[in-house]
């Protein structure tokens, strides 16, 4: 057997069958824990004591009218008309796409498609500026910032 014939056999790297990957993480989750105690002590901590604080703080009247009145200026119709927009020239684009080319109308509706997109991600990247502002007036541990980790843990 040659030099380079060896080398070769030692870069083959064996996948895992997909079957597997769920034992391997079961198997993975307690080793990571293990080396690695301050992190995952201090996660679960925290995400009892999120969930054990009940509601959160109350809002005072301020802050309730500083967050209201901030999550008010964000503009849902211009969004909503901007998504509607890019699902239209999307569709377009699509439609006239070929499988291996794109003609001059391919090409037009592209360039459509990529400015509404554009607008679209505009607008939604205003909109998550302004949020962040309204939930930085109501703090973390408000009924705010709790109900929207609770939400988001109910997603996993």
């Amino acid at each position: 057997m040659s030099r380079n014939n060896r080398y070769a056999q030692q870069q083959i790297a064996r996948l895992p069958e997909p079957s597997d990957i769920g034992r391997m993480i079961i198997r993975g989750v307690p080793r990571f824990a293990k080396r690695n105690k301050i992190m995952s002590g201090s996660y679960i901590i925290g995400i009892l004591t999120i969930l054990l604080i009940g509601s959160g703080t109350k809002l005072n009247l301020d802050q309730r009218r500083q967050y209201n009145s901030i999550m008010q200026t964000i503009d849902l119709q211009a969004e909503f008309d901007a998504s509607q927009e890019y699902y239209m020239a999307n569709n377009a684009y699509r439609a006239s796409k070929g499988w291996f080319t794109c003609d001059g109308l391919c090409q037009r509706n592209k360039q459509r498609m990529e400015e509404t997109k554009y607008r679209l991600d505009l607008i939604r990247k205003e909109g998550e500026a302004r949020m962040s502002d309204a939930k930085s007036v109501a703090g973390l541990f408000s009924e705010v910032g709790v109900g929207e980790v609770r939400y988001f843990l109910l997603l996993l």
